[in-house]
């Protein structure tokens, strides 16, 4: 088959069960997958201002090369994972909010102040045998945007960290700290670091150190009657 077709319009096709390939639109032969790249026509869709169509199913986006790269990360069609972690399912970007209320009840607590002045949330530690343990915090949103703090327990070490609805661009211009205090010993866990683009899965998350690590042992230390994790979000 030698029928040119873009990445785009490939991962459009629905593939043939029977083969496990995708057919041609053209002649209904079946192309490789993945198809061999042709470098020439790349270099030239490259230098030129062709519009290409966006991956993602559903959406009708068409743009040069340069810029669809940037859109697809930040497409409405995307599929992110649920950021409660609780939850294994991969949603529409779009339908996110509506996942939240159908599926979790949760309702989404607006600020109405900006993050950096001082609003604090809580999360109560504990320490338990349990080798995996998931607190969703719901949904805070300031000026319409969506932030999810979470916190989990995996093997022994608690996690905390805070993703934002919206992709690495929107991700980058924001930031989170949170802290851990025995008040009546003074000992204390800190961090500041990004939030997170609500696109990681948990396990991604965990990979980049930008969370408020604590072990079971560090847990105990921090225990007494006001034993929390305070944190704000902040530009």
């Amino acid at each position: 088959n030698s029928h040119k077709i873009c990445e785009s319009c490939f991962a459009k096709i629905q593939t043939t069960v029977n083969t496990n390939s995708k057919p041609c639109p053209s002649c209904r032969c079946h192309y490789d997958d993945p198809p061999h790249r042709n470098l020439d026509l790349e270099s030239i869709v490259e230098k030129s201002n062709v519009e290409l169509s966006c991956t993602r199913p559903l959406c009708q986006v068409e743009m040069t090369k340069a810029k669809l790269l940037e859109h697809e990360d930040e497409c409405e069609f995307r599929t992110v994972p649920c950021p409660n972690t609780t939850c294994k399912k991969k949603i529409l970007f779009k339908q996110l909010e509506a996942h939240f209320k159908i599926v979790h009840q949760n309702k989404c607590f607006k600020v109405e102040k900006l993050l950096v002045q001082a609003e604090i949330y809580e999360v109560e530690l504990e320490t338990k045998l349990e080798p995996i343990i998931d607190y969703h915090l719901g949904v805070l949103e300031n000026n319409k945007v969506q932030f999810y703090p979470q916190c989990v327990k995996r093997n022994g070490v608690w996690y905390f960290w805070v993703k934002i609805k919206g992709g690495p661009s929107l991700a980058s211009q924001w930031k989170f700290s949170a802290k851990a205090e025995n008040e009546t010993t003074g000992y204390r866990m800190e961090f500041t670091g990004p939030v997170h683009p609500v696109d990681l899965e948990t396990d991604q998350v965990m990979e980049t150190d930008d969370f408020l690590r604590m072990s079971d042992k560090n847990v105990v230390k921090l225990e007494n009657a006001g034993s929390f994790v305070v944190f704000k979000v902040f530009k």
